[in-house]
This record gives structure tokens, sequence and C-alpha cells, in this order.
């Protein structure tokens, strides 16, 4: 078995999305830890050495923009992934025009390509803190 390059966080509300993109991510070989909100997201956070984090926006209990938000006061320097299929509608509903959460890295939309979030990924866990 080869060696894990990194631990990722993916909290993400819709079961078999969070499924897949877990096998997607352990096959090229991160660790996955998953949460299927921000509350449990926070938890994780305590217990566990989390290299980056993939987030969705729109989550029972606690939403994207306030699990970030919670994340930046005890993880400063850590990557954030913000990903949603959100409408217009919804993002503006959150007080956003774009899915640029503050304090996240980078974002994608809902349905993203696999390699598309694996880029985003190395580029994170490549860039110096």
């Amino acid at each position: 078995m080869s060696k894990t390059i990194a631990t990722i966080l993916l909290v993400e509300d819709e079961e078999l999305l969070r499924a897949g993109v877990q096998e997607m991510l352990e096959i090229q070989g991160f660790r996955v830890i998953t949460a299927p909100n921000g509350q449990e997201a926070l938890a994780c956070l305590a217990t566990e050495v989390i290299d980056l984090v993939v987030t969705d926006l729109v989550m029972p209990q606690m939403n994207g923009i306030d699990f970030v938000e919670q994340l930046r006061k005890i993880k400063p320097d850590l990557p954030v992934i913000v990903v949603s299929g959100s409408t217009r509608n919804i993002m503006q509903r959150f007080g956003i025009d774009t899915i640029q959460v503050p304090g996240a890295n980078a974002s994608l939309s809902k349905p993203f390509k696999s390699t598309d979030l694996l880029a985003q990924i190395r580029q994170l866990l490549a860039a110096p803190v």
C-alpha cells in the first residue's frame, strides 16, 4: 500500500457524493476523514491532524460559511476548498454573489470534475504556509 500523501477533512451532507469523493481521494493516496456537517467537522478538527478541508456550502446544522468562520478561529492557516451546487438565490440568502467564501482558499461549483478538485488540492498542499 502506498504512503498517505495528506489527510483531508471532507465535509458534505450528501451521503453519496461524500462517499464518492472520499473513494476518489483515497485512490489518489489521501487519508480522508468525513463529516456530514460543520459541527461534526469542528469536532474532527479538535481530535485529528488535518492538512486540508473540502467543505460544502449549504448543509444542515452549520452551513459552510459559519464552519469556515469557526475553523479560521482555531486553524487560521489550514487550506480550505468550498464546493457548492447552490443557485444564485441560495447564495444571495447567505449574502454572497459567488462562491467566494471569506476565509476559503479556493472554490468549485457542483458538479465538478475530480481532476479539478485534485488540481486545487495539490496546488494548496504545495503552497508554502
